[in-house]
């Protein structure tokens, strides 16, 4: 469920809807070549698609003509699914008459009418429909509710609404009951809709809730208590709509903050991702003298960092170096901080190093001589790196740093020409290797370092073990790459499955999910397959994994089918290649949601075949409503600055609250990894990594000259983060490209990585 907020009153509230997505799915009594909407050697997938009559043990038996939909799918149905909601009501309305008055096709358009904030329309289409459309009678009483909570009967709206425990559904309660007049009942709903949030945690939630309430309280003049939550609101929601509204609201009111609790404020406000904003509330603090100047001073130096101004930042921490106080050290640091960042990694090194020797234990020191060593390192001045690893280690001991100094002090030595040193490290590291995945990447290097001293027979050996023991994985690509580049035989990409024979599975969907595919709403069927699981799995016993992936594969919402494959379907399934029993494993693992739009837009905007789906699988786990901790939204996790400006390159108008749209976010997120894959030359080592850490940043780990094929500029990114993402990604790449073509369609990993490339200084 999507709330949506829209600005009303004293500050900004929303009224709540519901939105839809996912592809086009064939439709009871039809059949389909595959799951994914593309053509697949899957018989259970095949089987799957087809139009079994539905088990009573998970199903509401209803003939397949009620189920029919007014037309075949259509352009109505993929914008539906898309979230295209003015074409789809524009699609929906040039229908016949005779089809837009059947009862699934009118809970349809309400559905529509809500989306696009037509409560009155949504109440009309609603009203009575659920004695015409049982299956979703639930649905339909509550859908209207909503509307009505908007748009009237309010009474019948709060009645609903207010016997729930949800804060959301307590929200449209108190909602409804303002609308009618009724102040102290909704403030009183308000109350205990804000006792409930208290338990989730969300601050967006207390956000919502406390608007709403400061606005009421307004109305009957308290206020006291109005004031109360708008200050809240501005420190505590501060880079919320709501909290942005409550500042607002406050000087409206001619109400202000107390300066601690400005300052606060400002560092909320640097804290959600929106520092610019904060400056100007600290250089206010500054003039006026009311809060300790140090305190100011930092807020707004770290401000500076945040905003990615490295001069300024650069700046303010020197000054802040030569004032007396606790954080004077931790001023030199971040000064040197921003140099390095803004460019000038070379003058940070020189200051690391003179604060290290200063300081000696001290935990700043400590960082210090760390970050000089791994800078050393991205600078390719390996010969100094080193020893300065080894300095580090000697001191430090039990450093916080330690297991990545002897990591990245083995990537130094490998580029310094002692590889014998690096090799025994490395291996040692694999050995000691909690997961998988990150041995292999070690056991790599450390053929490389093998190969580089002078034992090829070991180099291939060991490249060889990894290519066959995590096939399509990012290490394995990189070793398949490192055999062709010293001539050895390659192994096969991927085993061959043993033959097994397929024994596809007789499934099918409850009538009312099945209802809701046929008419776009993928989204809302998956919510209505999760009650059905124990069931429906149990049918099928020894094949349960098997029996929930097929099922959810009818549906193109993506989201609980991986949810399911990742609890279910084994690391096995990964290391053989798929045969016709066993292809549902990696379907499930690895799907293909909206595979025609993403398609389109991979072709328009030059992107490899894959590689959307293979950043959506690591960026959002294929949730449209994902809201990551800095506010990065929805498929493919756009941070909404980057949205606005992609969305200005392409002509596109940008409304925030329509990010977790699937069609807007596939669009802005397919242009904006292909602007980065032409910045970067076509590399996609170097364009995954910038849209995971900013094209910028990894302007910073590129210079001409340093020992930087793809493996080891990979393994020196020094964000464990970025560089685990690197490689996670373009090892989904791999499986997307086998699912669709086997063998030939896997790109090998290209070593060369172009070093040289200018990042422009308006890259975002």
């Amino acid at each position: 469920m999507v709330q949506r907020r829209i600005v009303m009153g004293l500050i900004g509230l929303g009224a709540l809807g519901l939105g839809a997505c996912a592809r086009s799915m064939p439709m009871p009594g039809e059949t389909t070549s595959s799951a994914e909407g593309g053509p697949s050697s899957s018989a259970s997938a095949a089987t799957s698609a087809s139009a079994a009559p539905a088990s009573t043990a998970v199903a509401v038996v209803t003939t397949a003509a009620a189920l029919a939909p007014a037309t075949p799918p259509a352009r109505w149905a993929d914008a539906v699914r898309l979230e295209r909601w003015d074409e789809a009501e524009a699609q929906l309305d040039a229908l016949p008459e005779v089809d837009r008055q059947r009862p699934e096709m009118r809970y349809l358009r309400g559905r529509v009418a809500l989306e696009r904030g037509d409560a009155t329309r949504a109440v009309e289409l609603f009203t009575g429909l659920d004695k015409e459309l049982p299956l979703l009678a639930d649905d339909i009483v509550r859908r209207r509710a909503e509307a009505a909570s908007v748009a009237g009967p309010f009474a019948e709206a709060a009645a609903f609404f207010g016997k729930s425990r949800s804060p959301a559904d307590l929200y449209r309660a108190a909602l409804a009951l303002e609308k009618d007049g009724q102040l102290a009942p909704a403030r009183s709903i308000l109350d205990r809709a804000l006792a409930a949030a208290a338990r989730s945690r969300k601050k967006s939630d207390d956000a919502l809730l406390r608007a709403a309430r400061a606005r009421i309280a307004e109305a009957q003049g308290l206020l006291p208590i109005a004031t109360a939550d708008l200050r809240w609101l501005a420190v505590e929601g501060a880079g919320l709509p709501e909290g942005e509204a409550g500042a607002a609201a406050l000087g409206r009111l001619k109400q202000s903050l107390a300066p601690k609790d400005q300052l606060a404020r400002a560092l909320t406000l640097v804290r959600a991702g929106q520092a610019e904003s904060a400056i100007p509330i600290l250089d206010e603090l500054e003039k006026k003298k009311t809060v300790p100047l140090l305190d100011v001073l930092h807020a707004r130096a770290e401000a500076k960092l945040k905003a990615r101004d490295y001069p300024e930042a650069e700046k303010a921490f020197r000054v802040l170096s030569t004032l007396p106080g606790p954080r004077k050290v931790e001023a030199m640091y971040q000064s040197a901080n921003a140099l390095a960042r803004g460019g000038q990694a070379d003058e940070a090194i020189k200051r690391w190093l003179d604060l290290a020797s200063r300081y000696k234990k001290n935990s700043w020191a400590e960082r210090s001589l760390y970050q000089a060593a791994r800078w050393l390192l991205l600078r390719g001045r390996y010969d100094e790196a080193a020893p300065l690893y080894t300095r580090y280690l000697a001191l430090f001991p039990k450093g916080v740093y330690r297991e990545d100094a002897e990591y990245e002090q083995a990537l130094a030595y490998l580029s310094a020409g002692q590889p014998k040193v690096a090799q025994k490290t490395l291996g040692k590291l694999a050995k000691a290797a909690k997961k998988p995945e990150e041995a292999q990447k070690l056991r790599e290097l450390e053929g490389l370092a093998a190969f580089r001293a002078g034992n090829r027979d070991e180099a291939v050996r060991i490249w060889t073990e990894v290519a066959r023991t995590f096939p399509l994985s990012f290490a394995a690509l990189a070793a398949r790459s490192r055999l062709a580049a010293a001539g050895a035989p390659l192994p096969p990409l991927i085993e061959p499955a043993a033959p097994r024979p397929a024994y596809p599975l007789d499934l099918d969907l409850p009538d009312p999910a099945r209802l809701l595919v046929s008419i776009g709403l993928d989204a809302e069927a998956e919510g209505r397959l999760v009650p059905f699981e124990r069931e429906a799995a149990a049918r099928f016993a020894g094949r349960e994994a098997e029996a929930l992936c097929g099922m959810y594969g009818k549906l193109a919402h993506a989201r609980r089918r991986y949810r399911v494959g990742v609890a279910q379907v084994g690391m096995p399934h990964l290391l053989r290649a798929p045969g016709e029993a066993d292809r549902w494993a990696w379907e499930c693992l690895y799907p293909r949601p909206y595979l025609d739009e993403v398609q389109k837009l991979e072709a328009e905007h030059e992107v490899p075949r894959g590689l959307v789906h293979s950043l959506m699988r690591q960026e959002s786990a294929f949730d449209q409503e994902a809201l990551s901790p800095v506010f990065a939204v929805g498929l493919l996790q756009l941070m909404p600055k980057t949205a606005e400006k992609a969305a200005a390159e392409v002509g596109m108008s940008f409304e925030p609250t329509r990010l977790k749209s699937p069609h807007v976010n596939l669009r802005l997120g397919s242009y904006y990894i292909g602007k980065l894959l032409k910045t970067f030359r076509k590399n996609p080592v170097l364009a995954v990594a910038s849209y995971n850490a900013g094209p910028r940043a990894v302007g910073q780990w590129m210079r001409p000259g340093v020992d930087a094929e793809a493996d080891l500029w990979v393994a020196r990114i020094p964000y464990d983060e970025t560089r685990n993402y690197v490689a996670r990604v373009l090892g989904n790449l791999a499986r997307y490209q086998w699912m669709e073509g086997g063998d030939a369609a896997v790109a090998p990993l290209v070593l060369d990585v172009p070093v040289d490339v200018e990042v422009p200084p308006d890259a975002y």
